[in-house]
């Protein structure tokens, strides 16, 4: 739930009516924590593979199955900077992909089976995410406002409601899931580097 790095012109918080963001530009502290969350995945992936050859627990298959169809649907659904959203898996927490991306790791982690890495894994990715995400809701609540703080009231960060939110904000519409949205936030370049990783622990595991 990020937005793009663009060039505008900032402006106060907007009230509730409001629920379309204007563009702003990003700080380069969250530029950088952006970057380095993209990169420390495959970083870790390589690293993994390289030191260790899978156990192939089965029980973490389905971790990266549920992980990735969340990633999935979030990613149908998140039009970046053009508006708030709020559907799909947004309804129930703010960092669907997030969420899915930390069932994919546990995921891996047990196919692995490594647990010493995954003790070195978790604290720097927790240094990395948690100020990433808190970087990105500062991002949001200066592109939308009192709407966003309404959101975040009703909406948690990680851990899902066990219902959708009912957001009822002047301007606000919910989002559909569109499968040109999971091709223009690139989601499938996750599905091809879960593949990729797949077969990559499938040779690693031959030798």
């Amino acid at each position: 739930m990020t937005g793009g790095d663009h060039a505008a012109t900032e402006r106060a918080p907007r009230g509730l009516g409001e629920a379309m963001g204007v563009l702003i530009p990003k700080t380069r502290k969250e530029i950088w924590l952006n970057r380095v969350r993209v990169w420390l995945p495959p970083v870790f992936v390589v690293v993994a593979v390289a030191l260790r050859k899978p156990e192939w627990n089965l029980w973490g298959i389905p971790f990266v199955v549920v992980g990735e169809g969340i990633r999935t649907w979030a990613a149908g659904h998140l039009v970046k900077d053009e508006t708030l959203t709020v559907g799909g898996p947004y309804a129930y927490c703010r960092n669907p992909l997030y969420l899915g991306s930390l069932l994919n790791t546990i995921g891996f982690l047990g196919i692995l089976g490594d647990w010493a890495l995954a003790g070195v894994f978790v604290p720097i990715a927790l240094a990395v995410y948690l100020p990433t995400v808190k970087q990105e809701e500062h991002y949001l609540r200066r592109m939308h406002g009192h709407t966003f703080d309404e959101y975040r009231r009703k909406v948690p960060g990680i851990v899902p409601r066990t219902s959708p939110a009912q957001l009822h904000i002047q301007g606000l519409q919910q989002s559909r899931f569109a499968w040109k949205w999971v091709w223009g936030n690139d989601e499938h370049k996750t599905w091809i580097a879960l593949a990729a990783l797949f077969g990559l622990l499938a040779v690693r595991g031959a030798y």
